[in-house]
């Protein structure tokens, strides 16, 4: 047997999730898990519950952000076993969510789990397994999971080309040591108007009272947010057969309507449908999920996605004061005047200090600059799903070659899954991907995982 069963790279949220499940759900003495990381800083928390700053939230509440989908209360208990003090309704700082994944990890700290500091630059079959190629040298595995979960914007770019390298050019929206160095009284253009840019603002915003944050995208739309009641259920019946994209918005408006006659707000109707979303997805054909795609996808992630209450109140004072103003048309052009740039925009130019990539990660793989990826991709090994949504994959995270064929033996879930489960990329979703492949890798039964004590218990 070779040392390490299953090499998992990315320590992130999905990297890490599928570790704990893996642990979790084996008792075999003989388990290797060696797990690759290259930041250190990032490592069991990634981008999302990597931040630094307090006031960057989740955007669901605790009570359903279990790492455990047998254990539904688990995370809640847990913040409050902590000491925390909070309740399984709030919205916790995400970098709460980081020690908690964490804290996790360090519980099963041992000899079946390995990290290493690397990163991975080839995978290939080598002796019944793989051998792995790292900046730091090689080791070998028998399974690969590949767990990159979100990769960086794409580069920002106008009507005459990509924008240059320049001081006030921020690729990330992510870096938040670069983003608080913005002078104290800078104007800052924000491209991108989701829940990335939301966070940026709050950051820029809260830390000074001088800035100004002008939000730019496509739409000129914020996510809706969250109420601060809970919600009673509404399930929505599918009906069976094929599903059509208009079929499907027919029905959930239907429903939306249906649940106001009865006093009942629209986020219960999507919050329903949140357990039928991958099977929903699954039944569209490709052409209806590009339909779904080009005509529904924007109304879904405005609704879908939302703002912590805390947050939007935060955001409406900005916007009262005239500190934060929302843009509908994107960037028209952007014109280079070395320590800062004037942005042109649908419907006003602005001399700014720093402009900041929040478009959103990358998903069209082909365009991906990570060194595994890429060599992954001219090999044949991986190739992107038919709607540049991620990587192709079956439904049970098996990479598709450029064949259409099953790689055996290679694993991935998260974020890349999107064009195959839609729904991938929240700890709901990747925590039950990662106990469905943990089930699968280690020929066990659900029935064998082992329940996870609290922080304190």
């Amino acid at each position: 047997m070779q040392a390490t069963t299953v090499a998992i790279v990315g320590a992130g949220a999905s990297g890490t999730l599928t570790a704990l499940h893996l642990l979790r759900t084996s008792s075999d003495p003989d388990l290797r898990i060696k797990l690759f990381e290259p930041d250190p800083r990032r490592r069991h928390l990634g981008v999302a519950y990597g931040t630094t700053d307090p006031r960057h939230l989740l955007n669901l509440r605790a009570q359903i952000m279990s790492a455990f989908p047998d254990e539904p209360d688990h995370f809640a208990n847990w913040a409050r076993h902590a000491g925390h003090g909070w309740t399984p309704t709030d919205f916790l700082p995400r970098m709460i969510y980081g020690n908690y994944l964490q804290d996790l990890i360090t519980q099963f700290r041992g000899h079946r789990l390995t990290t290493v500091t690397a990163t991975v630059q080839d995978i290939a079959p080598h002796s019944g397994g793989f051998k792995i190629s790292t900046d730091c040298g090689t080791s070998q595995a028998r399974k690969i999971v590949l767990a990159h979960g979100v990769s960086a914007p794409r580069r920002l770019a106008t009507a005459t080309g990509p924008l240059p390298d320049a001081s006030w050019h921020l690729q990330s929206p992510w870096d938040l040591n670069t983003l608080t160095r913005v002078p104290n009284d800078a104007t800052v253009v924000l491209a991108g108007s989701g829940l990335t840019a939301i966070d940026a603002a709050i950051t820029l915003l809260d830390d000074t009272p001088q800035r100004r944050v002008a939000m730019v995208s496509r739409h000129g739309q914020l996510p809706r947010t969250h109420l601060e009641h809970l919600l009673p259920d509404w399930p929505t019946p599918i009906p069976p057969g094929p599903l059509t994209a208009d079929g499907v918005a027919d029905l959930v408006y239907d429903q939306i309507a249906a649940a106001q006659n009865h006093g009942v707000d629209w986020r219960a109707v999507l919050d329903g449908l949140r357990p039928q979303s991958q099977s929903i997805w699954r039944r569209f054909d490709h052409t209806q999920r590009r339909r779904f795609l080009t005509t529904y996808e924007h109304t879904w992630h405005v609704h879908r996605n939302r703002m912590a209450p805390q947050i939007a109140a935060r955001i409406t004072a900005h916007r009262d004061t005239g500190r934060l103003t929302l843009h509908a048309g994107g960037l028209r052009h952007v014109d280079d005047l070395g320590t800062h740039c004037r942005v042109h925009l649908a419907d006003t130019t602005l001399d700014v200090d720093a402009l900041v990539n929040c478009t959103g990660p990358l998903s069209d793989v082909t365009m991906t600059t990570n060194p595994l990826l890429r060599a992954l991709l001219d090999r044949g090994t991986i190739t992107p799903d038919p709607l540049g949504l991620g990587v192709a994959c079956t439904e049970n995270g098996e990479l598709l070659d450029n064949r259409g064929e099953v790689v055996p033996g290679i694993y991935t879930l998260g974020p890349p899954t999107r064009g195959t489960a839609w729904e991938a990329i929240s700890v709901p979703e990747i925590r039950n991907q990662a106990a469905r492949l943990a089930t699968h890798l280690t020929n066990t039964s659900a029935l064998s995982r082992t329940a996870m004590p609290a922080a304190g218990q």
